[in-house]
């Protein structure tokens, strides 16, 4: 019996040492593991003059007391090294307290030429939910113009992209048809939303794609059973690259987190998306992930 007894208190304390490594690696490692996802969208018929347009696309920044501007700004430098054409934000740019709007925005205000068609974004629900208000008008004080059910023209090679950027589900207000308003009939447009939740009503509208943060891709994600837990709003299209209706949704870990501060098998990404023709798609692969 005390052999047994022996070998069980020895299991149990190898159980607890590695139990604590991973904890330790989840918390303080990963976290740090930026990675550049590169992804291909196909483009939609007759948009042939979009084909290779570059979008690099950074989301759920998330800088508070679990990730820093430091870390933030590895990442924008890791991404700017493969010199997109336009920057698009995906929201949930700060967490815990206003204190750090200021930081972050002055940050990606810094940033916000650095791609030749600019810089232009969303709000996510932290933003909404930490600042309000100001996240918006401190962000248009650094020159980052943050859509609300608005979208733009981005002009590319003589060709035009509309950026459709539609309010955040749960603390904005959403009016994806007002969004879609101003987008000529025929024309490509690419919808950006911080949750991923309502995609259909995006592709019912003529988006051909629509970039995505909110869920971290599960931020902690099992072999085989997959995310532990995804926020509300966030349980469908939760990591990489998916379908809807025709449309293509791409879902971004994001660079930061949120409670709890661990990341595990779900490395924080920015992500380079490449526009590419329909007749160029054929043997084309996205490095997204896709589950």
């Amino acid at each position: 019996m005390r052999s047994i007894a022996r070998k069980l208190l020895a299991l149990g304390a190898g159980a607890a040492v590695v139990g604590g490594a991973l904890a330790a690696y989840a918390r303080y490692i990963e976290p740090t593991r930026m990675n550049v996802e590169r992804v291909t969208l196909d483009l939609p018929i007759g948009s042939d003059a979009l084909d290779g347009m570059t979008i690099g696309f950074l989301t759920d920044l998330h800088v508070g007391p679990f990730t820093t501007l430091s870390r933030i700004e590895r990442g924008i430098e890791l991404l700017l090294n493969e010199r997109p054409d336009l920057l698009l934000l995906g929201g949930d740019y700060h967490s815990e307290s206003p204190r750090y709007l200021p930081g972050v925005a002055e940050l990606l205000g810094r940033y916000r030429d650095a791609a030749p068609l600019g810089t232009i974004g969303v709000m996510g629900n932290h933003d909404y939910a930490v600042s309000g208000e100001q996240t918006y008008d401190v962000f248009a004080a650094v020159g980052i113009k943050l859509l609300r059910n608005e979208a733009i023209e981005v002009q590319y090679s003589e060709a035009s992209l509309w950026i459709v950027g539609i309010d955040d589900t749960l603390l904005g207000t959403v009016d994806a048809l007002s969004a879609f308003a101003p987008v000529p009939d025929g024309a490509p447009a690419l919808a950006l939303w911080h949750e991923p939740f309502h995609a259909e009503h995006a592709a019912e509208l003529g988006a051909f794609a629509m970039f995505s943060g909110h869920t971290h891709g599960g931020q902690v994600r099992l072999p085989v059973l997959g995310p532990m837990a995804v926020p509300k709003h966030g349980k469908r299209f939760v990591i990489g690259k998916n379908q809807v209706n025709g449309m293509q949704v791409y879902t971004s870990r994001g660079q930061g987190m949120y409670r709890p501060p661990l990341r595990f098998n779900c490395p924080p990404e920015v992500t380079l998306v490449t526009l590419v023709a329909h007749q160029r798609t054929s043997g084309i692969a996205s490095n997204g992930i896709t589950r």
